[in-house]
């Protein structure tokens, strides 16, 4: 950089600098017009600019050191771009212009493919694609570790409705299920969502009032378990357990399946897009080869 052009700079700079000093003394909010605030060449910085960038300040002190600091760094910025237009080659310049260009063009392309893609979500994964491809591919997804279903309760040792509570937790059908959730509130904990598969890590989380030889019993097979303590009477049911190796339910994959079946469509939905947008111009004169 030659020293006419750096004495150029700091000038600016230091003109800019009294401007920021003058604007966070007399406070950034004291009218509402949007004045300017400085300039750097053709480049114009405003009072709504600086608002739109700090939402507040901690001190008036704080204020006139980060205003300031923002709008040297803007004119820095500002400066040093209308510089690098002067002073490098023209084949640069024109190599960073295609860069600009490609790059702008890109983020326009690839947002507005999302935009689509995502205005079409909803029909891209549904359940029959889902099930189709677990039918198609399970044996691709064999469980790597046990896993189970299972349900439990607890509640203080004291509860009147224990006999009651006990023989519904045992039987379990669907009236079971309403009167156990009608008497949720009288439980310290509960999980009745037996359905649900659980890894052996999930279940030591939830079942954590077992110590690890109770767990290790628990689950070895389907059944009824009862535990007591101080605090709580425990009642667990391990309903079912699936080992290592054995195809993994659908519904403990289900979320694996979606992502997979996902991607695969969006790719194909993205291809069939492109495609279509070239159709569409060559039938409607917009897209020509000479």
């Amino acid at each position: 950089m030659n020293s006419i052009h750096y004495i150029l700079i700091k000038k600016k700079i230091i003109s800019v600098c009294l401007i920021s000093t003058i604007m966070a003394c007399t406070g950034m909010n004291s009218s509402n017009q949007d004045s300017l605030v400085a300039r750097a060449e053709n480049h114009y910085l405003y009072r709504s600019d600086i608002e739109r960038h700090f939402k507040t300040f901690d001190s008036k002190d704080d204020s006139l050191v980060r205003v300031k600091n923002f709008i040297n760094s803007w004119a820095h910025q500002k400066l040093l771009y209308e510089m690098s237009i002067i002073n490098l080659p023209a084949d640069k310049i024109s190599d960073l212009n295609d860069l600009v260009n490609d790059y702008e063009s890109g983020l326009f392309r690839n947002t507005y493919r999302e935009f689509v893609l995502k205005s079409s979500m909803d029909t891209l994964v549904v359940d029959d694609y889902v099930i189709e491809y677990y039918k198609k591919y399970k044996k691709n997804f064999k469980l790597t570790e046990p896993v189970y279903r299972l349900r439990y309760i607890s509640f203080p040792p004291d509860n009147v409705d224990r006999r009651e509570i006990t023989k519904r937790f045992k039987k379990f059908d669907r009236e079971d299920e309403v009167f156990l959730d009608s008497l949720s509130f009288q439980f310290s904990n509960y999980f009745l969502s037996d359905s649900i598969w659980l890894s052996g890590m999930e279940i030591r989380d939830q079942l954590y009032f077992l110590d690890q030889p109770q767990q290790e019993r628990f689950l070895k097979t389907p059944n009824y378990y009862e535990v007591k303590d101080s605090l709580a009477i425990y009642l667990l049911a391990l309903v079912e357990r699936l080992d290592r190796g054995v195809i993994a339910p659908l519904s403990h994959v289900e979320n694996t399946i979606k992502n997979i079946v996902f991607n695969k469509r969006k790719i194909e939905f993205l291809k069939s897009f492109d495609n279509d947008i070239l159709q569409d111009a060559i039938k409607y004169k917009k897209f020509e080869t000479y």
